[in-house]
């Protein structure tokens, strides 16, 4: 698609309706149609919807951001901008005669004006380019694009916003827009306008759909308002009847959870009342089904007040498929395995992972770093991480080096070490899963890049600091009640650490020669956690809060007391203490030194602090702290469930090897577990492993696993 001729509305619309009608003799032999509306866009033809995508195009660095109201200042730009376009085969919707393509465009990520987290990133009004190339049988081509041609008008969209919902008024509702029969009265020649200074490039990533239909429960009717139970926390939307007369108006409000007393909605964990989800609809004296066109909600509850019929809700998500499946004798490992499944699904949405589906809907490369080889081995996403990391190198500071938090970037607080090393943990794991190196050869520059950055980041070895005005983070939501979390620059040095480490495997891996100041880095900021947070005598880092010794002993640091202060410590606290960083490097570790028991009762505990608190207290979905105090519809704690199939399933790589050609089968020994099952599809096939606890107390295993080709 070439990068001209892009047509928009006025200044004023935020959801514009566009039409170009062209007559055809015959019926060509192809069909073509490349769209890029941005910020998303619905395609018809001959008043019927084409395809069953939602959301497109997929959202990525539109453009610079130098300028946009962020929370704190950003003072470069980007590597890289690109903006996505669809194609559409449109040769079962034409007909002989007068034919008519239909566009409506609405803001989208390319338009947000209301947003309580984050700042808010303004590229433009909604704007449209697109290419329609027919062919015919004996090679003659025809080509129409955007242009004057193109009528538009305002649609019945009247404001949306993806955090706060869509007012429709029906009563501007022409049905008939998009048909050769249309009354054009008030339609106008498009206008032009500036193209995007981006690189146009084809949307290859699974599309959001409707991925399946709840029938909510009603729980109440108090007058005029209707509350209603989904059953189960989700990211979409829901349909109703409008029933009213002509002018009434109906509101829809969502949120995860219900007040106090349980007869109204609680909106702080979905962003709080600055930032309500509400959806309205005015009605225009005819029945209408509808729901919001642009925007997707975070919810399990949901009110309805004024004439309307509920109709269904729905799961509305990227078109990402479950490839694994897990039960065993505990309750509370199948509920995690089933929560984060859930959870991850429900934050897949425009090619990214994001953190929540409501309050900040991004791609936080701290949360999707942690989630990556979970959600790989677990899910069918190799397209959709191959699109998320281009969004990551696009992201990538264009004069410093510097990973932001998100990506694509549009704000977001994090740290260098958590967050930055996405750069090289999302090609690793996929390589690790799929036996691609595709994606490391893409970003192998960007990665040493990245860690020319974190080394000019450092002081006497240590990572101190990030971008000015930044938060320079390093755990993040550990336990509220802990006196004090681990030292950032801790956790910041260990990722700097592991990640000069892969870039030698790396440059092996890909022919290339180690650049010459890799060991030397290691060896410094080595030097400098031991000198600066070890306690020989003791064995500990940091007095070992935090999983701070299990960080230590990944990095081959400490002595022998240093595993010994480990596990000591965490048979005597009896539960996790960690956030999102130390929960999976404890737990590995744990895993990795023989203390299988000991994993497995952190994992399993009942305590304050436990995946068991969330089960209980009635979560369908991982919550974003440990208190629920926050969001709880956030993956990342859902790192973990990779060890209920590389640990208690026992399916695991030879080391060093990929894309499973080579593994072997040997679950954990944990006594407290009689029996467990399980599945995962790899490239090579699918593998299941289920075994049980005879009556000696020995593991019994059963392997069946289904190779391509067998």
């Amino acid at each position: 698609m070439e990068n001209k001729h892009w047509i928009q509305g006025d200044n004023v619309c935020e959801s514009p309706l566009f039409r170009r009608s062209f007559y055809l003799e015959e019926v060509p032999a192809s069909a073509r149609l490349a769209v890029c509306g941005l910020g998303y866009f619905l395609l018809f033809v001959n008043g019927e919807r084409v395809g069953d995508q939602e959301f497109i195009p997929a959202v990525t660095n539109y453009s610079s951001v130098l300028g946009c109201d962020t929370t704190y200042p950003v003072w470069e730009e980007r590597s890289g901008y690109r903006c996505l376009y669809v194609v559409f085969d449109l040769l079962p919707f034409l007909k002989t005669g007068e034919n008519v393509i239909g566009i409506q465009l609405g803001n989208g990520w390319y338009h947000q004006t209301k947003r309580v987290d984050e700042g808010k990133f303004i590229f433009g009004f909604p704007k449209l380019r697109y290419e329609f190339t027919m062919t015919y049988g004996n090679g003659e081509t025809v080509f129409l694009e955007s242009g004057p041609e193109t009528l538009w008008k305002p649609g019945e969209v009247t404001e949306h916003n993806l955090f706060c919902g869509e007012k429709l008024d029906l009563r501007l509702l022409q049905e008939d827009w998009c048909t050769g029969t249309a009354d054009l009265t008030g339609w106008k020649p498009a206008r032009p306008v500036h193209a995007p200074e981006a690189l146009l490039t084809q949307q290859n990533c699974p599309a959001d759909r409707v991925l399946r239909s709840i029938t909510p429960v009603l729980l109440e009717t108090d007058g005029g308002r209707s509350l209603y139970d989904c059953g189960e926390n989700i990211a979409g939307w829901v349909s109703i009847r409008c029933m009213g007369e002509s002018g009434e108006t109906v509101l829809v409000r969502y949120s995860e959870e219900l007040d106090r007393d349980g007869h109204g909605l609680d909106f702080l964990s979905a962003g709080g009342e600055g930032q309500i989800q509400e959806d309205c609809y005015i009605g225009n004296g005819s029945p209408v089904v509808v729901h919001p066109k642009f925007c997707w909600h975070g919810f399990r509850y949901f009110t309805v007040e004024g004439p309307a019929e509920v109709v269904s809700a729905s799961l509305v998500c990227s078109d990402i498929a479950v490839t694994s499946s897990f039960r065993c004798s505990d309750p509370v490992l199948n509920w995690l395995y089933e929560a984060y499944i859930r959870t991850q699904i429900n934050n897949f949405h425009n090619g990214i992972p994001s953190d929540c589906p409501h309050r900040e809907r991004l791609g936080y490369t701290g949360d999707g770093q942690l989630t990556s080889e979970t959600a790989m081995l677990l899910l069918d996403t190799k397209a959709l991480y191959e699109k998320w990391y281009q969004d990551i190198l696009d992201s990538q500071g264009a004069d410093t080096g510097h990973i932001p938090h998100t990506a694509p970037f549009l704000g977001g607080g994090g740290g260098p070490g958590g967050w930055g090393c996405a750069v090289y943990v999302i090609p690793w794991n996929y390589y690790r899963i799929y036996g691609d190196t595709r994606l490391l050869e893409k970003g192998y520059p960007a990665i040493l890049r990245w860690l020319d950055y974190m080394d000019s980041r450092c002081e006497n070895g240590l990572v101190t600091r990030e971008e000015e005005g930044g938060w320079c983070l390093g755990e993040w939501c550990a336990p509220a009640a802990e006196p004090e979390m681990l030292p950032a620059a801790f956790v910041n040095t260990y990722y700097y650490i592991r990640g000069l480490e892969e870039a030698g495997k790396i440059a092996q891996l890909l022919h290339r020669p180690e650049p010459e100041w890799v060991q030397e880095r290691i060896r410094l900021a080595k030097d400098a956690m031991e000198r600066t947070w070890f306690h020989p005598e003791t064995g500990a880092f940091c007095e070992g809060i935090g999983a701070a010794d299990a960080f230590a002993l990944n990095l081959g640091l400490g002595n022998a007391r240093t595993k010994e202060h480990l596990v000591a410590r965490y048979q005597n606290l009896g539960r996790l203490d960690t956030g999102i960083f130390g929960t999976p490097v404890l737990l590995e570790r744990l895993f990795k030194e023989g203390e299988a028991g000991l994993a497995f009762q952190l994992l399993t505990n009942r305590g304050e602090v436990s995946f068991a608190r969330m089960m209980e207290n009635g979560a369908t979905t991982l919550w974003e702290t440990w208190e629920g105090t926050q969001s709880h519809n956030h993956p990342m704690f859902g790192s973990v469930v990779k060890l209920l199939f590389t640990e208690i399933l026992g399916i695991r790589q030879k080391e060093g090897g990929c894309g499973y050609t080579e593994y072997s089968v040997e679950p954990a020994d944990i006594g407290a577990l009689s029996w467990a099952e399980g599945s995962v599809r790899t490239k090579e096939g699918t593998i299941h492993v289920a075994w049980k606890r005879d009556e000696k107390g020995t593991l019994q295993i059963t392997q069946n696993e289904k190779r391509k080709g067998k």
